[in-house]
């Protein structure tokens, strides 16, 4: 677990300049430089993280939308790590975008689920994971609801890089941010208060975190605390996302809510409802693959009595 108190250490204090720098920097770019600069970086680190490519091309050969041949991988691979530098950029220039700015940037697709679920009182449950730009997401979320909204997130192991992005998407992107190691009582009075959560579910679940359900093909770890949360507090859970088009613009989608399955005993309800939530995710990210974070071990875990995985055939 990280520390909660501050960092005062000397790496700490100059990650903070350097990242504080860059966003200066990318926000005084106009738009297209800034942009094609992200992409270039994220060329860059296609080269500098060899082990950040080898896991794309282990997960991706592995999955059940691998390129039909080594030219199609390549130019895939290239496609995610530029979408990663291009999402950085767009990230650090939040603060320069107003309410209406956004709303232009992102056409939202499926708000009147939002809106009716919003009326009621009781808090939105939103589920979406890191595929597109979930940090747009949220902030075009913020623009639909008056009151508060939290993405549910976990800690980045280094401090300084955790608070630089924490506290840039409180303050640009309008999201207050919520711990999940915090346990469920935080989630519940932020939803009794009228507030909106947003989950991003498909990271590896450790042993004994999660249940085992299908996606792009391949059995995945998956947390099941948002079927949890459903389950205690009567919510439904709406998938959503916000995926890049030609041209700049931002397609944004709400899809039908995903309630919860109250006639079913507890654990089987859980698994039913994440193995929804998994395909919802599932969908989501075959609509747009290339901006879908491939770096991640999101099969880490493995189904007991799997055997050892071999090389990748793309490597």
């Amino acid at each position: 677990m990280m520390k909660d108190t501050p960092d005062h250490s000397f790496s700490y204090r100059i990650t903070m300049v350097v990242l504080g720098l860059s966003r200066r920097f990318f926000c005084l770019l106009p738009e297209p430089a800034a942009f094609f600069l992200g992409e270039r970086i994220g060329d860059l680190l296609r080269l500098a993280l060899p082990k950040k490519v080898r896991i794309l091309r282990d997960n991706l050969s592995r999955s059940d939308i691998a390129p039909s041949s080594l030219e199609k991988a390549g130019r895939f691979e290239r496609q995610v790590f530029r979408h990663f530098g291009r999402l950085g950029a767009e990230f650090l220039r939040l603060g320069t975008l107003s309410d209406e700015d956004v709303c232009a940037l992102v056409p939202l697709e499926g708000a009147d689920y939002f809106h009716e679920a919003y009326r009621k009182g009781q808090g939105v449950i939103l589920l979406t994971g890191h595929m597109g730009n979930w940090e747009m997401a949220l902030r075009r979320i913020t623009v639909e609801a008056p009151g508060k909204v939290h993405p549910v997130i976990r800690r980045i192991k280094n401090q300084a890089v955790h608070d630089f992005i924490d506290h840039h998407r409180r303050t640009c992107g309008k999201g207050d941010s919520i711990l999940a190691d915090r346990g469920p009582k935080p989630l519940i009075r932020s939803l009794r208060a009228g507030e909106v959560l947003i989950f991003l579910l498909d990271q590896n679940a450790g042993e004994g975190e999660g249940t085992f359900v299908p996606f792009l093909g391949r059995p995945a770890a998956t947390y099941t605390s948002l079927a949890r949360l459903s389950l205690m507090t009567g919510l439904p859970v709406l998938p959503a996302v916000c995926q890049r088009e030609p041209g700049g613009h931002f397609r944004g989608r709400i899809l039908p809510p995903i309630p919860p399955e109250l006639s079913l005993a507890p654990e089987e309800a859980v698994i039913r409802m994440t193995d929804l939530y998994g395909q919802a995710l599932d969908t989501l990210v075959r609509n747009a693959p290339e901006q879908w974070i491939w770096m991640h071990r999101r099969w880490k875990t493995k189904l007991p009595g799997d055997a050892p995985i071999g090389p990748s055939p793309l490597s």
